[in-house]
């Protein structure tokens, strides 16, 4: 009989021994080979398809690191030349990680078309210098530099932020220089002068807002009166009228009507309600355009302290099938002061003879009425005015006018956008109305690869709290949590030990 003392041998359910001195280490080594094995093979799998199968999500909020789909297009579809892009920028420029980010993406997407370098020219001198012979240009700030086929177009960081120096607009500019320098000779835009008197407020009006876009979206803006010539000038690729106080002349309507049928007229136009243009506004009626401006459109707001109010403020709804505001379809934007209705004759058979197509762009909200008696004191609907119940009340409309056997190309096409509002660009523009303006800017100057692309906005959010809940919020991230962090630990700890 063994004694107390001798170790029994372990019995299994089975009733059969363990022999606990003989443990099978040929299985062991051969499992841990096996389980070595598969973990390599699953890592050089996953790098593989990483590699092959590359995906990017941008889980910003404002999709800051991302690109427009319109930009994607230009790259992979338009874009047939070879570009080098270099970003001397300080690392302590407050842009330079989305900068960078933004056109590593611009790399990515480009197929190798895209070449992107990037340094900080204070600590890589030789590279700075470099870069200044290249480009025959001081690196005196932060700069970007655009080079297409020996062209080049620099950018400063500056150029990249809005008027205000707040949000970042990167892309917009990006692309604009890109497109700058493969555009075979600049686009000019001229403004009619002469016509009218441009609003300013704290040194800001309709003219400098036009000038900032132009400097932003690389085209030439120049002043144009039509009282000095006999033609219009055949480096003018657009021509754009905003707030006019005066009608037209007749000669005036003659010298627009020739660059409009002859010269690939493009036309974009902010009209002023109040103004009569007699003269004027049948060229537009024979375009498929009516400008209704007996009516003013307005909808009537009942308050507890004035009674009934005139609302002249319209609010629009930006239409779809266009090309204009296709990518903002949906979209609600206000136009400030008074707008009056435009009659839009769509699918007119004898304007479609002629190759004229009509289109309405903004549609006003259907609370708001075309009202004849506007002057009243109380505005009322009446079966003078024009109801949208009966027909949809437009503020903005455009005009294209190409062969009449229906050539789809658009190159060539004389184009025109007319606007029942004067405002867009007024001090303090709202940014879907510049988006808007520039759209059609764009359209008119047959840059389509333009519209729709816009800047992403950097956007700060604030959380407003009281100094107790400051405090609170303080214990509970360095005192409570790490406390709870640390007792749970020792809680697993003691818990395997027993």
């Amino acid at each position: 009989m063994p004694s107390e003392d001798q170790e029994q041998p372990i019995k299994s359910e089975t009733g059969n021994h363990l022999d606990q001195g003989h443990i099978n280490r040929k299985k062991i080594v051969f499992n841990t080979a096996i389980q070595v094995v598969s973990t390599l093979v699953i890592i050089v799998l996953l790098n593989y398809l990483s590699f092959s199968q590359y995906l990017r999500w941008d889980l910003s909020t404002t999709k800051k690191f991302s690109v427009s789909d319109e930009t994607k297009n230009y790259i992979k579809e338009q874009l047939d030349k070879r570009v080098t892009i270099t970003m001397a920028f300080l690392k302590s420029s407050k842009v330079r990680k989305q900068l960078k980010l933004l056109l590593e993406e611009y790399s990515r997407i480009s197929d190798r078309k895209i070449i992107f370098n990037h340094f900080d020219p204070v600590i890589d001198k030789t590279k700075a210098l470099e870069i200044t012979n290249r480009y025959e240009r001081e690196i005196d700030q932060n700069s970007l530099f655009i080079e297409i086929d020996g062209k080049v177009k620099r950018l400063t960081e500056n150029d990249l932020l809005d008027s205000k120096g707040r949000f970042f607009t990167g892309e917009d500019a990006i692309t604009s220089a890109m497109l700058a320098v493969t555009e075979d000779k600049p686009k000019t835009v001229y403004l009619i002068a002469g016509k009218g008197r441009l609003k300013e407020v704290n040194d800001r009006s309709a003219d400098k807002e036009l000038i900032n876009l132009s400097q932003k979206n690389f085209f030439n803006l120049k002043e144009l009166t039509l009282g000095n010539i006999t033609k219009i000038p055949d480096d003018a690729d657009s021509l754009i009228l905003i707030n006019p106080e005066t009608d037209f002349t007749l000669s005036e309507v003659g010298i627009i009507t020739k660059y409009w049928e002859e010269q690939r007229g493009a036309l974009v136009l902010l009209l002023n309600p109040s103004i009569e243009m007699p003269n004027f506004y049948p060229f537009l009626r024979s375009l498929g355009i009516r400008v209704d401006n007996k009516y003013r459109v307005l909808f009537s707001e009942t308050t507890g302290i004035g009674g009934a109010q005139k609302i002249y403020d319209v609010q629009s709804k930006l239409l779809s099938e266009n090309p204009i505001t296709s990518n903002d379809s949906g979209k609600i934007t206000t136009f400030a002061g008074q707008t009056c209705p435009l009659s839009v004759a769509e699918n007119n058979e004898m304007l479609l003879a002629k190759g004229i197509i009509a289109t309405p762009l903004m549609v006003a909200d259907p609370k708001f009425w075309g009202d004849l008696e506007h002057t009243e004191s109380y505005p009322k609907q009446s079966d003078q005015d024009m109801l949208p119940s009966k027909n949809p009340i437009y503020v903005a409309a455009m005009v294209e006018k190409g062969s009449s056997d229906g050539d789809a190309t658009g190159i060539n096409n004389s184009r025109l956008v007319v606007v029942a509002n004067s405002t867009l660009l007024d001090p303090i523009p709202t940014k879907l109305n510049i988006e808007f303006v520039m759209n059609s800017i764009n359209w008119t100057l047959d840059r389509q690869e333009r519209i729709g692309i816009n800047p992403t906005n950097l956007s700060n959010y604030k959380i407003n709290m009281s100094a107790e809940k400051y405090q609170t919020l303080f214990y509970l991230i360095v005192c409570i949590l790490p406390a709870g962090a640390f007792l749970f630990g020792i809680a697993m700890w003691s818990a395997r030990r027993n």
